[in-house]
């Protein structure tokens, strides 16, 4: 049997021999109506004969079979698209990293050195005659130096530095604008609603043989954060030139190592930060003083300062009368090593009046108030903990106008004076205080701030209550924080305070 195949069908031929004639016959007939089949077959196929389409039918396979593939080829399209679009953006992930890699691997540490050109002037000399000086020739060498130093020379060759501080923020009360209220004893967080501010400029106008000098200007004042305007003189709106004065080092040959400054300025203060307070300070017109002068184990400053007051008559509150009266005063410092973190501060002050004939007049007639001496002296012993923070301890006392700061709720500073005044009959009563200060971390997220104050005095002479006053009072206020991350942290402050006069 052999087997046919058309483009539509499949014809099967028989081919056993036939041995009679008419069995050849036969298969001569046969074979013609097979071969006559086929050939009707090939040029009609049985698909053709069992179902003929129409032109239109036929064009609208082809139409569907067109808009099958246009769709095929669409989403082929938007998959190819989207292929190309997720590789480029993993070849622009991998580039990214690789420039971070390459970046990162060539970026400065501040340790990268650079080599640069150093100038050194070169001291002139006199000439042989000692009228003219002769140059000499500047040299210039080479220097291998690291970013640090290099931006380091940069700022001490410009010689300009500045440094602020200022504090702010929003704050209403349930019954109209908030109030302070006893701020140097229940401390300031949330309970200070002023914006103050300091600004110094600091400009080098001297450097050379190891000689350094440079002028010295601070600003401070108040903006009020109740209002839009912020006129100075306004309101609470303040501004003033706190210091203004000329430092040097290596001026002193005793002591090339110590500071000599000369104008209005004073000697650092010690301040309870929480309470917002000097535990002890000089306030200063001009003056001048020596600081970080080394004598053995520690380092020494004193300062030499003048600060005049307005002497109240003692019939003030009827007539408003005062008069000029000059004081000077002394104050001297010692702080030294104890053991690892450990130091010791000890300081004195010693304030006096410089009276004039009119003065001396006034006072002796009793219409003014007398100014009597004053000091104030104490310890400090501090320690500085390995993973952060601190704690200090201190004892001082003091008597006559100093000792009355010590009665004060807000502002409770050991001034000479009510801030620019002389007040009160003053009868040598001393005040004593002791006071802990300092913040601590009783976790590596958990970290505690605490300032406790307690003072007595008898015979002191109080702004509140007068003269021959007794009193002691105790402060206590603690700032606990839970620290977020590197740059938030939530604290809380809780504060506490008794007073007897």
């Amino acid at each position: 049997m052999q087997v046919l195949k058309t483009k539509s069908n499949i014809y099967f031929i028989l081919n056993k021999p036939l041995t009679s004639g008419r069995n050849i016959v036969r298969k001569k007939h046969f074979s013609l109506q097979i071969i006559a089949l086929f050939v009707f077959s090939v040029c009609y196929p049985i698909t053709s004969i069992a179902a003929k389409l129409t032109i239109e039918e036929r064009l609208s396979l082809l139409e569907k079979e067109l808009s099958d593939n246009k769709i095929a080829l669409a989403d082929n399209k938007r998959e190819l698209q989207s292929t190309k679009k997720e590789l480029n953006a993993y070849k622009a992930l991998m580039e990214h990293k690789q420039r971070d890699v390459i970046l990162s691997n060539n970026a400065p540490k501040g340790q990268d050195h650079i080599i640069t050109e150093v100038t050194r002037p070169q001291p002139s000399y006199l000439s042989q005659q000692g009228t003219q000086p002769r140059q000499t020739a500047a040299v210039s060498e080479q220097k291998s130096l690291t970013l640090q130093q290099l931006s380091k020379y940069i700022k001490d060759d410009i010689g300009f530095s500045y440094n602020g501080y200022f504090r702010t923020g929003w704050a209403t009360g349930s019954h109209g604008a908030p109030q302070s209220y006893a701020v140097g004893s229940l401390g300031r967080f949330g309970n200070e609603n002023d914006a103050w501010f300091d600004l110094q400029l600091s400009q080098k106008i001297y450097d050379q043989d190891g000689k350094t000098a440079k002028a010295v200007v601070m600003l401070d004042g108040n903006v009020s954060p109740a209002n839009s305007g912020g006129w100075f003189g306004s309101g609470t709106n303040y501004l003033q030139f706190s210091d203004m004065y000329l430092t040097t080092n290596g001026f002193l040959s005793f002591a090339p190592e110590a500071d000599l400054w000369v104008g209005k300025h004073n000697l650092p203060i010690y301040e309870i930060q929480m309470l917002d307070w000097k535990m002890h300070r000089t306030e200063a017109g001009s003056g001048v003083g020596i600081e970080n002068w080394q004598l053995g184990p520690g380092k020494f400053n004193v300062s030499l300062t003048r600060q005049d007051l307005n002497d109240h008559a003692l019939d003030y509150a009827a007539t408003g009368s005062t008069e000029v009266v000059n004081t000077n005063g002394i104050d001297a410092r010692y702080k030294m090593p104890v053991w690892d973190k450990g130091t010791l501060d000890v300081f004195g002050r010693y304030v006096m009046a410089n009276r004039n004939d009119t003065n001396r007049k006034d006072e002796d007639d009793g219409s003014y108030y007398t100014l009597k001496d004053a000091w104030q002296g104490g310890v400090a012993l501090r320690q500085n903990f390995a993973r952060g923070g601190f704690n200090e301890f201190t004892l001082q006392a003091a008597d006559n106008s100093i000792a009355s700061g010590y009665t004060l709720l807000t502002g409770a500073n050991p001034s000479y004076g009510y801030n620019d005044d002389y007040i009160g009959q003053h009868s040598y009563g001393k005040a004593y205080r002791l006071i802990s200060q300092g913040e601590m971390y009783l976790r590596p997220d958990v970290i505690m701030a605490n300032a406790l104050v307690y003072a007595f005095g008898n015979d002191i002479y109080s702004y509140d209550t007068g003269a021959h006053t007794d009193f002691n009072n105790i402060r206590a206020v603690i700032r606990p924080a839970y620290v977020w991350s590197q740059y938030n942290q939530t604290g809380v402050e809780l504060g506490w305070f008794d007073q007897k006069k």
